[in-house]
């Protein structure tokens, strides 16, 4: 459980390779590291030979690819991701999980690195929701019954979380003004930070911010029957038209 995730959810086409060459060269930029490896095999064997390069393979989609997955690592620090990417948004949503030892956070101003990389991934990726916190606060989220339906409920309130414009009106922005730690986006989503790092935070403080923006929109354990799409939890559709729904 020594790990920091860093995940981004977005209904946004990720299919432009100069997007993908700017992010990797800002990311690079942020933790002094160099993308090594992108590979749609793990292990990873296919290095990379330039970020321009690495955006086009990112962007490569198969003749009859509905959707692909990638693996990419930075060198021998430890830092990896995973990257899903969907022809078009029907069933999923498009999806980019970084993994980063608590070690590496821990150095002198690791944690505001990764805030900063959080940061970057809001406003490259455009995700309706992102997180960041230790693996085992986000593990504890899993459900007995199966996969959670983004559709339907989201995962949690975390370390760090960002949700978009959409999402802000949904849950009506007034119950935001009641937190510590908002910052605003000049496009209209806002990022909750919850503390100066996940170790500061308890369980409680994460709940009570949940249960402020409306409980039943999050993983609930005890929820056997299920939640329907689109009541707690926007559609992917509702997401791509701008959603103007209130809770």
């Amino acid at each position: 459980m020594n790990e920091i995730w860093v995940a981004h959810y977005s209904v946004d086409l990720w299919q432009e390779p100069s997007c993908w060459t700017a992010y990797f060269a800002e990311v690079q930029s942020l933790l002094g590291l160099s993308l090594t490896h992108l590979d749609s095999n793990d292990p990873l064997r296919r290095k990379v030979v330039s970020l321009a390069e690495a955006a086009e393979f990112a962007c490569e989609f198969k003749p009859r690819e509905s959707s692909r997955c990638l693996f990419g690592k930075l060198g021998r620090s430890g830092l990896g991701f995973e990257l899903w990417q969907q022809r078009q948004i029907n069933r999923w949503p498009n999806r980019l999980l970084w993994y980063v030892p608590r070690s590496f956070a821990e150095k002198p101003e690791g944690w505001q690195r990764l805030k900063a990389m959080f940061n970057l991934g809001n406003r490259a990726l455009k995700p309706f929701y992102a997180y960041c916190d230790e693996l085992g606060q986000i593990s504890s989220k899993k459900k007995k019954s199966g996969a959670v339906n983004i559709e339907a409920e989201l995962l949690g309130v975390f370390w760090l979380t960002y949700f978009n414009a959409s999402y802000v009106t949904f849950f009506g922005a007034d119950k935001f003004n009641g937190f510590g730690g908002v910052e605003h986006g000049i496009d209209g989503g806002i990022t909750l930070t919850l503390g100066d790092n996940p170790m500061l935070v308890t369980t409680g403080d994460r709940e009570q911010v949940a249960t402020t923006l409306g409980r039943q929109t999050f993983v609930s354990h005890n929820d056997i029957l299920g939640k329907p799409p689109g009541l707690f939890s926007l559609t992917f559709q509702q997401l791509q038209d701008g959603a103007k729904l209130k809770r």
